[in-house]
């Protein structure tokens, strides 16, 4: 059973009308009513609690709590699927995670991914941060719309999305300035552990290596911090009507 209890989360969760299971409520306010009316549009049923009862459950709640016995987050996707939808467009943003640990860089990285208009985000099943209510809040709900597959293995899906014609590229600090760097249509960023960086298995499956420019005194940038430039400068060359603006690459 997942639990969520950040108002975004919930909010975004109930809009994507892939929600189910029930509200649990011991609090009131604007915010709440807002998530109670969405709930009852989406027809989960609502069940008014006392608040220690929502403190057991998560300690952190604001009053209100949604319960799903879906595992699997609103935007889950098949990759297979996505494979096939990809197979004949010449542009494609893939975001793989390789065993991000934090919640919060996850959430963060979803959220980018959300922005930025990334058609995929690829997460291993074991070895990193969960899906969870810390991930999606830190995500400000946009974990119940970015398409998102939970793969047991990163470097077989690596290889199938170079099958499908994707160029994959790793992020490390040794490899090409990004500036300077020539992103293809089909494009795969692949970001690593917070401690380790990229693995060397992976880094093996990659068609070269980028670099964000840096000029400060840290070693690096943050995981999440970094994801968004990447994807930016993505979209920067490649736009989507209505989201960025600036020439093609």
């Amino acid at each position: 059973m997942r639990r969520l209890s950040g108002f975004h989360a919930i909010e975004e969760y109930l809009k994507s009308g892939k929600a189910g299971g029930r509200i649990l409520v011991a609090g009131s306010g604007p915010r709440i009513k807002t998530i109670l009316e969405l709930a009852r549009k989406a027809g989960l049923a609502v069940e008014v609690r006392r608040a220690e009862e929502l403190d057991r459950l998560d300690p952190a709640n604001r009053g209100i709590i949604l319960e799903t016995e879906h595992e699997a987050v609103a935007g889950e996707v098949d990759v297979d699927e996505f494979l096939a939808r990809a197979k004949d467009s010449g542009r494609a943003l893939v975001l793989v995670l390789d065993h991000v640990e934090d919640p919060q860089n996850l959430g963060a990285l979803v959220r980018s991914a959300d922005v930025f208009a990334c058609d995929l985000v690829v997460v291993p099943r074991r070895r990193a941060a969960p899906l969870s209510d810390a991930a999606a809040r830190a995500s400000a709900g946009a974990l119940a719309h970015v398409p998102v597959a939970l793969v047991p293995n990163l470097a077989e899906t690596l290889r199938r999305l170079a099958e499908a014609g994707f160029w994959r590229y790793a992020a490390d600090m040794d490899g090409t300035p990004l500036p300077q760097a020539e992103l293809p249509g089909k494009f795969v960023l692949v970001l690593g552990n917070e401690g380790a960086g990229v693995s060397r298995v992976l880094r093996a499956e990659c068609d070269g290596t980028l670099a964000i420019p840096q000029a400060g005194h840290v070693d690096s940038l943050n995981v999440s911090a970094a994801g968004a430039i990447f994807l930016y400068e993505y979209r920067r060359r490649y736009p989507v009507p209505g989201a960025l603006s600036g020439e093609e690459g």
